[in-house]
């Protein structure tokens, strides 16, 4: 059997775009992408604090190209798509997480909240793949969730739009496959990034999380970004439609 070799690892020519790139595993994809040798382009929420860590993020990945955008607005993810074409690998990762009882959630946070975790990602994925699509290769990785296939209290709207994005990979998948244009997913469970620190900030939460995770530790954002890596390479080759969870085994419990 051949071994993994570095040419499989290898995207220098490749135009890798990254949503959620002001995040903490944004970010790490984009510079694990870039160590890789991909041109490595940024997208992020259009607020404040997101362009400055776009913008600090890009002058550290050699004035990589950035843009603003809001995933809940169809306008801005078809804009996005445009500039950043051609894209020969999307990391379809941003997304908002609200944490409270789905009960209390007014209609327009349970709507901006499916818009920017489900609409936005499958519009943005839309978009790219056409491209894709008439060039004959690409792939799409999309970030979902442990909790797509766990629930949680407080969580069933965010739950509910990741679920969705898991079906969503496999039926795009199955359709975009014999294009030559490959979808996958990945299903991080509980890691610290800037989305998640509230939630995981809370002792209770906390501890319980981790007496459910049979390794006995929280995921690492680089070790996520190192599965991404590994999704959208040739190593993966025949990976076509499957969310890979990465949760230390607590879906197990």
């Amino acid at each position: 059997m051949a071994g993994i070799e570095a040419r499989h690892l290898d995207f220098a020519g490749r135009r890798v775009l990254v949503t959620g790139a002001a995040g903490g595993l944004g970010s790490r994809m984009a510079r694990a992408f870039r160590a890789h040798g991909a041109a490595v382009v940024l997208a992020d929420r259009e607020r404040e604090q997101e362009r400055e860590r776009l913008a600090s993020l890009a002058a550290e990945l050699d004035g990589a190209e950035h843009h603003a955008f809001d995933q809940a607005d169809p306008a801005s993810v078809e804009a996005l798509a445009r500039a950043a074409e051609p894209v020969d690998v999307l990391l379809n990762n941003a997304g908002i997480l609200h944490v409270g009882p789905f009960l209390e959630m007014a209609p327009e946070a349970i709507e901006r909240m499916i818009a920017t975790n489900l609409t936005g990602p499958v519009l943005l994925a839309r978009a790219v793949a056409r491209g894709m699509v008439e060039r004959g290769s690409g792939v799409i990785v999309n970030t979902a969730s442990q909790i797509a296939f766990t629930g949680g209290p407080e969580r069933a709207i965010y739950g509910t739009a990741k679920a969705g994005l898991v079906q969503f990979t496999r039926a795009a998948a199955a359709e975009l496959a014999p294009h030559g244009v490959r979808v996958a997913a990945l299903a991080p469970g509980r890691t610290p990034t800037p989305l998640t620190e509230k939630a995981l900030a809370d002792p209770d939460h906390l501890a319980e999380s981790l007496a459910r995770i049979p390794a006995g530790r929280l995921g690492d954002a680089g070790e996520m970004a190192r599965l991404a890596l590994f999704l959208a390479s040739p190593l993966a080759d025949y990976v076509v439609g499957e969310t890979l969870i990465a949760d230390g085994g607590y879906i197990l419990t």
